[in-house]
Order: structure tokens, then sequence, then C-alpha cells
């Protein structure tokens, strides 16, 4: 078996075990090995017995039976990985939030002074936290869970390396030594076969899973507690005692507006990570998932820092009210250009989005492309 033998062979076989469970892939790989190893002595050629075979999404079947999945084989690892950051992400976000929004605001010393007030109190904080972080929970999961489902009903490949779905239009014609009467145009050939990903073209798992992280963490945060997205936490006496507050940075009198944009930006970034999780190597469709996202969040960024009124208009004078120059509030204050900020954010966005958009661009057109090049030195 030489070398183009062996890769149509590989391919092959991951093709197939890669639409099975987990437990099964290495049994069922080594298998394959053997019978395709017999296959080819008798027919004498690798690509007469991976023909004889068939289709290896067809083949696959014989190993995982015809069952109905809600999620199937192909997904049900990538589902779970997927689920377990989304929900440890959102609980652990939400939790917090509610739980320290709840201290802030409602923990006041002049009344909670006995058992009892402690205990309503602890009963309002618990039974707060933890509403909001089921119902944020429940939320994340259906999600996920809807996105999945859709995949598999309608068999979503986004593993497969090439850019169109197989279909029989695409197979060469019947050989001429096949008999009579048989649909030239039934013949599974091994040219259909996509190669195995290389190590350079798979992306960094890492840098998704944080991508995920962070923004379910701050749309969190945007979402249920904006104004704690402040500058310092300021210590003011007053009739009760001492009390915790922010002063915010964003203008919170505008929020219906501002926030909409903000989570608009967060969702296509999440979209993108999550597909990078699902796809797990440079291809087409990822690059243009970075693409859209990149000029999604380029415009959302404009909108939010060049027309929008995303800072607070009271942050100087509050700043210097309340600090009393501690820290060098006032110069800072003084200092506080709000539109000059907002260009150095924006220009820090832009080249940040444009730098992703054109490593992941590279990439895929350096590594993540090689499949089809590879097929054509096969059918070469």
């Amino acid at each position: 078996m030489d070398d183009k033998d062996f890769e149509l062979m590989e391919r092959y076989i991951y093709q197939v075990v890669r639409r099975l469970p987990k437990e099964q892939r290495d049994d069922v790989s080594m298998e394959l090995r053997e019978l395709i190893g017999d296959m080819a002595e008798e027919k004498e050629s690798v690509r007469e017995a991976l023909v004889a075979l068939g289709d290896p999404a067809e083949f696959a079947k014989k190993y995982a039976g015809e069952s109905r999945y809600l999620i199937g084989p192909l997904y049900i690892d990538t589902y779970w990985n997927v689920l377990k950051i989304a929900l440890t992400c959102t609980v652990i976000a939400i939790f917090s939030i509610t739980l320290g929004q709840g201290i802030v605001e409602r923990y006041d010393p002049g009344l909670v002074t006995d058992l009892g007030s402690i205990i309503g109190f602890v009963t309002y904080l618990f039974s707060t936290t933890l509403s909001n972080t089921m119902n944020s929970a429940i939320g994340i999961f259906g999600i996920v869970t809807i996105v999945f489902m859709i995949m598999e009903h309608y068999k979503v490949d986004l593993e497969e390396g090439k850019d169109k779905a197989w279909t029989v239009d695409d197979l060469p014609k019947k050989p001429s030594s096949e008999k009579d009467g048989v649909d030239e145009r039934a013949i599974w050939t091994p040219e259909r076969l996509a190669p195995v990903p290389g190590k350079k073209a798979m992306l960094p798992r890492g840098d998704s899973i944080a991508d995920i992280v962070f923004s379910v963490i701050f749309g969190a945060i945007l979402i249920f507690a904006p104004h704690i997205l402040g500058v310092v936490w300021v210590i003011e006496d007053n009739v009760i005692g001492k009390g915790v507050m922010t002063i915010p940075i964003f203008n919170l009198d505008k929020w219906n507006l501002i926030l909409p944009v903000f989570l608009i930006s967060l969702l296509a970034g999440l979209t993108d990570a999550i597909l990078r999780v699902i796809i797990g190597r440079y291809n087409l469709k990822v690059m243009v998932s970075s693409i859209v996202s990149g000029l999604i969040q380029i415009v959302c960024s404009v909108t939010l820092f060049k027309i929008l009124p995303i800072w607070n208009p009271h942050f100087g004078n509050e700043l210097r009210r309340f600090l009393d120059n501690e820290f060098g509030a006032t110069e800072f204050a003084n200092y506080f250009d709000p539109v000059w900020f907002s260009n150095v954010i924006l220009t820090i966005i832009i080249i940040a989005t444009m730098v992703e958009v054109g490593i992941t661009a590279y990439r895929t057109l350096r590594y993540g492309l090689n499949e089809e090049r590879s097929e054509d030195k096969v059918k070469a």
C-alpha cells in the first residue's frame, strides 16, 4: 500500500468514525483498517475496496444503527462541551452579580438588626439569587439545545472539509467495466472523501472558550448590573453609617438605547466563538463567520462610541464631588475627555478586530484549504 492508498484509507476511516459515539471510534478504526486491507488485496486496489464499501456516511449507519436522535453522535460531544461552558459561565456570573447586587441595594444596617430581620434578608437574597440563576440557566440550556436540534434535523455537517454538500451530481461517470442497467450516478467514489485535518489547521480551543466566557459574563453584567461598571468604589458617610456606591462610567439614563447595541455585538462574537468550538479547525465557514462577526462588532462599536451618548455626562462632577481630590480624582476628572476616550477605545477595537479577522483569513487560506489541495493530489 503506497502513500496515496494509505491516505485514501485514513480519510475514509475518519469520515466513518467521526459519525460514531466516542467509545466506538478506536475499535471501529482498527476493524476498518483490517477490512479495507483485506478487500484491497482481493480487489487489487484500495480505491476499489472503498468503492465497494460505499459512502462513509451510509456505511457508518451499520455501526450507529438507524435510531433517530434528538442530538446524534455527530454532534453530541460538541453539544455537551458547549453546554457545559455556557452553563458554567452563566451560573457563576448571574449568581455572583445577583448576590452582590442584592447585598449592595438591600442591605440596611439600620433595619437588619435582629434575628428575624436577618432571616428575612437572607431568605430574600437567596430566593432572588436562585430564581435569577435558574431562569438564566434554563434559557441558556434551551438556546444551545435548540441550535443543536436544528443541526441534527437538517444534518448540518459543519466539520466537513468541503464547502458544498455532497450530491450524486458530483460523482464521475460509471466506469465502463460496470454492468449495464446500473445507475451510473449511484456509484460512490473515494474522490468525495475529505482529508483528515492537520494540526496547523486546527483552531486553538482555549481562545474560543475564553471568548465564550467573556461574552457570557460581560453580557450578564450589562443586563443585570450595569451600574457596577464604574471607575471607583466610593464610601460615603450618611445618617445610617456608611454606604457603598459606584460612579458609573456609562450613561444609564440612555441604557435602553445603549444595551441592545452592546448585546448585538456580544451575540455576534459569541456566535462566532461557538461556531469555532463546533467546527474545530480553520475553513471557509470559520473565515466567513469571523468576517461577518467582525463587521457587526465594528459597526456596533462605531454606533456606541460615535453616535450614542454612551458616557455618563456627570462622571467628572461626581468624581470630584465624592472623592474630594483623593487619589488625584480632580486632575483625572479635569482631563477626562469623552471624545478622546471614545476614539482611543474605538481605534483599539477596530485594530484588534481586523487583526483577528486577518489571522483567521490567513490561516484558513494557508492551512484550512489543504483538504482540497490534498484531494487534488490524490486524484492526480
